[in-house]
């Protein structure tokens, strides 16, 4: 199964600006991403005007390059009918939100590094597309966000005002 995320609050929703198309890559090779990761935004891939370069980030890529992956799950094949089946596949756009100060968003335990807590802490990862759970933000690291709760299968996390 694979991660599931709500974009609860993002102003990616309702704001044009916050949101970024994308293809990810590992070095030089585009691969499968789980929506809910987190992924650096990099310059606009050559011969395109809107789809950018997305990576994993390093532990202290600044909040405005970061963003979440929040593809809608069109699911072609319909022997699929979960959520969780979906993924988005090597070398297709992906849809990715800008983390903003105060927006929310939850996602599931899959892209989860550590145990998610009410009150702890995520933070970005070297070359992980996880998210961090720390009881305080680590020297050096990007803090992302507060958990603010958990709701089922879902963390719920509000983007950090910086």
């Amino acid at each position: 199964m694979y991660a599931r995320v709500r974009t609860d609050n993002m102003s990616g929703t309702q704001v044009g600006k916050d949101l970024v198309s994308a293809k990810y890559f590992v070095e030089s090779d585009p691969k499968d991403i789980e929506n809910g990761s987190l992924v650096a935004i990099g310059a606009l891939l050559e011969g395109e005007r809107e789809i950018r370069k997305a990576t994993a980030p390093k532990k202290d890529t600044a909040i405005f390059d970061l963003a979440l992956v929040a593809t809608p799950e069109v699911i072609k094949d319909k022997t699929y009918y979960s959520l969780g089946d979906f993924i988005n596949k090597a070398g297709n756009p992906i849809r990715c939100y800008r983390l903003t100060p105060g927006s929310t968003f939850a996602v599931t335990k899959e892209v989860l590094d550590g145990q998610p807590t009410v009150d702890y802490f995520v933070e970005a990862a070297d070359d992980s597309t996880k998210f961090k759970v720390v009881e305080s933000n680590t020297e050096g690291s990007t803090l992302v966000g507060k958990i603010l709760a958990i709701e089922g299968d879902y963390t719920v996390i509000e983007v950090a005002r910086q």
